[in-house]
């Protein structure tokens, strides 16, 4: 059986304002066009892989973040420049395959959207179910 996805990302830090967590997961809530209907839907709650999206405001902390996304979560990743004078850094990734339950995604969604705030206030700005 595939790892539980919320297995994938460390726990919560200390260091994190549960206010600006709440903010970002709030506005995932609302603005992310997946959601557990589309696991459930797809029937793909015992294997699937999601893909998702941070920002970051440099290269720097761009590199850092892909470099921790890669090594501490060991998820594929990659950093891209802005395309415009007013866009940030965007760092792509993808999880391996992992088992889904609806806990177990928004606990991931918290998870991973804490992770990105510990890098130097990183901005999870949204995933998505990779179907076949």
């Amino acid at each position: 059986m595939a790892t539980a996805i919320e297995d994938t990302v460390p726990e919560v830090s200390e260091d994190i304002d549960p206010e600006d967590l709440a903010e970002v997961v709030d506005e995932l809530r609302t603005m992310n066009s997946d959601d557990w209907s589309t696991v459930a839907e797809n029937g793909v709650a015992n294997a699937a892989r999601l893909e998702f999206a941070f920002s970051a405001p440099n290269e720097e902390v761009a590199t850092a973040l892909l470099e921790g996304v890669r090594d501490d979560l060991g998820y594929a990743a990659t950093a891209s420049e802005p395309q415009g004078e007013l866009d940030d850094w965007t760092i792509r990734g993808t999880t391996s395959e992992v088992s889904i339950t609806r806990d177990g995604l928004a606990e991931w969604v918290r998870r991973l959207a804490a992770y990105g705030l510990d890098q130097d206030g990183c901005v999870l700005d949204g995933w998505a179910v990779l179907i076949d």
